[in-house]
């Protein structure tokens, strides 16, 4: 495998590139990732079966569309493809370390920038891709409210319904998402789709993304996810409002936003976050019927 794969990276960056070091990075069931080098360039490598090849393409997309469009950076891709039954991406390897308050205020004045990019007109993406190891459809539409619904809501809720687990009053939860957010509709702007503290590096106070999930949206689902595993540091909510202050009424949306990552976890990991999507779904049937 690594004879292939050394290879691969030797056509991509114009020289032969011949292993003398590689460590373990990390572990999981679809994934490895290592670090590798040979004296004069350190690689960033994850490997897989080759049948998910399909999800680190999409990875790479996403990554050239952050990089390409946005103000912070993204790991440069090497290379992605299959080669012997396996599958890989070939990223940059770089060398983070604990940000500073400077580090969070720029990534929130980043962050800002890159929803900034409000060049289309319609929500989606022009490629399905992966929120976690769970497809995500990006089809485009002209009405936030329909995006949401029935490609982040609809598609989780379908696929729960496939394990059996089905939420009480579903109907009624996705009748009052639509009605929540059928007047709101906010411009389209680039979203990392995947913004939690696992996704964000730092270099010397450099915010750094990756793994995203990118899809033209609200850029208030971004923030939402933010505070959904472990808030960012309050210097990055500073920076973010002083550059593109957040609508007043975005905190009524937040709960809602965040039941999409809630019903993606229940789907990939089960019972906890099931447990946690059911009470995030009764919360915003509540608040919907006092309002």
């Amino acid at each position: 495998m690594w004879h292939a794969l050394q290879e691969e990276i030797s056509a991509f960056i114009g020289r032969p590139f011949v292993l003398s070091e590689r460590r373990l990075h990390q572990t999981g069931p679809r994934w490895q990732s290592y670090v590798v080098g040979d004296g004069r360039l350190s690689l960033f490598v994850k490997i897989s079966e080759s049948c998910h090849l399909e999800q680190l393409q999409a990875e790479a997309f996403g990554l050239g569309e952050l990089s390409r469009f946005g103000p912070l950076r993204s790991p440069e891709v090497v290379c992605v493809g299959a080669t012997r039954g396996f599958a890989y991406l070939v990223l940059e390897y770089l060398d983070f370390a604990a940000p500073s308050c400077l580090g969070w205020q720029r990534l929130g004045e980043g962050l800002a920038a890159l929803h900034q990019r409000q060049d289309q007109a319609m929500y989606g993406f022009d490629e399905d891709n992966f929120i976690g190891n769970s497809p995500q459809p990006n089809a485009w539409h002209k009405h936030w409210h329909r995006f949401f619904c029935e490609q982040r809501l609809s598609f989780q809720l379908g696929m729960l319904a496939e394990k059996g687990l089905i939420l009480p009053q579903q109907e009624a939860l996705l009748d009052c998402a639509c009605r929540l957010l059928k007047h709101h509709q906010p411009t389209p702007s680039l979203l990392h789709g995947d913004l939690w503290r696992g996704n964000i590096g730092f270099i010397n106070d450099q915010p750094v993304f990756y793994d995203p999930a990118c899809y033209y949206g609200d850029r208030e689902a971004d923030i939402a996810m933010t505070e959904l595993f472990g808030r960012f540091d309050p210097d990055f909510y500073a920076a973010y409002d002083d550059t593109l202050a957040l609508d007043e009424n975005y905190e009524s949306r937040r709960e809602l936003y965040n039941l999409y990552h809630l019903l993606n976890h229940a789907n990939l990991f089960g019972e906890h976050y099931w447990q946690q999507a059911q009470q995030s779904a009764s919360a915003l049937l509540n608040l919907y019927h006092h309002q």
